[in-house]
């Protein structure tokens, strides 16, 4: 099979308005090459990850009555995925426990991208490319080190709240840099920010 026949996202959810929905939006996420495989009978789910092998499964926590990560592991040994769970009503901390990350069908195409990119990477980056950030990122991180709350973030870039806090999620991850005075330090000395503009 071909590179460009791999389904690398399967999509397990029995609503078909919802799984193409989320198809079409996985296929535009920018910087990396999704195709999603839509299955919509739990008796397929296992057969289609074995023969497809895909990087992550994204699933409504009631495909088949109540999903079970774990369960669907064990039928799939030697199966690298991640399982993403489909949020379409609130789930309580154990359901998300179970779950790599949750997505929600209230989510935007930048919120989707941000949690689901670095999950579907062909390779992990290189550590000289470890602390590069997008241009979102960046924005961020500029005003997160000017000491704007996430509401104040998300309302002068026009974004959710949810979107800043998973795009801070990913900065903190991909420069392994979870306090704020070594955010700023990373801000100043990448010339993100000018010392005149912080409040020190």
């Amino acid at each position: 099979m071909s590179r460009e026949d791999q389904h690398n996202i399967i999509v397990a959810e029995a609503s078909p308005i919802i799984a193409a929905g989320l198809a079409s939006c996985l296929q535009r996420m920018p910087g990396i090459h999704v195709h999603p495989l839509e299955v919509s009978e739990p008796s397929e789910l296992a057969e289609a990850v074995k023969r497809q092998n895909p990087k992550l499964v994204i699933v409504n926590p009631s495909f088949g009555g109540a999903f079970v990560p774990e369960h669907l592991r064990a039928a799939c040994p030697g199966c690298g995925f991640k399982v993403v769970a489909i949020e379409v009503a609130p789930l309580d901390r154990h359901v998300r426990g179970l779950y790599d990350e949750t997505v929600s069908v209230v989510d935007d195409l930048d919120t989707l991208s941000a949690k689901l990119s670095p999950m579907c990477r062909e390779t992990e980056p290189r550590d000289d490319e470890k602390d590069v950030l997008s241009q979102r990122e960046k924005e961020i991180l500029v005003e997160v080190v000017k000491g704007l709350t996430n509401k104040e973030i998300a309302d002068r870039l026009y974004l959710s709240v949810h979107t800043v806090i998973t795009h801070r999620r990913n900065i903190a991850r991909k420069l392994e840099i979870h306090s704020a005075t070594g955010l700023t330090i990373y801000a100043i000395v990448n010339r993100l920010v000018d010392l005149a503009d912080l409040h020190l």
